[in-house]
């Protein structure tokens, strides 16, 4: 499951960070998988992780602050899409990313030098064949 966030506040507006591989931390730490240096922020501030049929659960640290849609969050919550995470002076906005398409080029090519084979064939196989008669 893939999703993404967006930054909503100061010079970080717009911002989007897609991320597909969990547990996925967020802080001031070099370990972290998105580093966000502002006022209030903890070295590891928040992890995200999948839980199956729970969605995704956001965990905060336990000394740390954070807020879900302007309400005091406890240890664990489970995220729904559109949600503000606040924290510190930071706010993201929690969506899930789009589904797309796979990328079917090679196999869409594949199928229609098959299809270009065969038409060859066949026209080979009439020309052969009208000789003869």
């Amino acid at each position: 499951m893939k999703f993404r966030l967006e930054r909503l506040d100061g010079d970080f507006l717009g911002e989007q960070v897609e991320v597909s591989g969990f547990p996925f931390k967020i802080g001031r730490d070099i370990n972290c998988h998105h580093r966000i240096e502002a006022k209030g922020v903890w070295p590891c501030h928040l992890v995200l992780e999948e839980a199956g049929e729970n969605g995704i659960i956001v965990k905060c640290d336990p000394e740390a602050s954070l807020s879900i849609n302007s309400l005091e969050a406890s240890k664990s919550v489970r995220l729904q899409n559109g949600d503000l995470l606040q924290f510190g002076s930071v706010r993201l906005r929690f969506w899930l990313a789009p589904i797309g398409q796979m990328g079917q080029r090679s196999i869409e090519l594949i199928i229609w030098l098959g299809l270009s084979m065969l038409i060859l064939g066949q026209v080979t196989i009439m020309a052969w064949l009208l000789k003869f008669i």
